[in-house]
């Protein structure tokens, strides 16, 4: 694992979201040259899966909670 993948997984929800925002407002002004847009992308993938999985988590944990609340 490179060490942006390991920073990508020690990141909280709010701080991956954050980064992906920064990204998507980069790609989007137009003003990045194709290499870096390309990397921005990447990136931005990376920041997007980590969300889903702190998310998933997430909703693993309700779930088991709504389950224990029944019983």
């Amino acid at each position: 694992m490179s060490s942006s993948e390991q920073e990508t997984e020690n990141l909280s929800f709010e701080e991956a979201l954050q980064g992906l925002t920064a990204l998507v407002e980069k790609l989007e002004s137009g003003e990045l040259p194709l290499e870096e847009s390309v990397a921005a992308f990447e990136r931005g993938v990376k920041l997007s899966r980590r969300c889903e999985a702190l998310l998933d988590h997430a909703e693993q944990r309700l779930q088991l909670l709504d389950e224990d609340a029944r019983d």
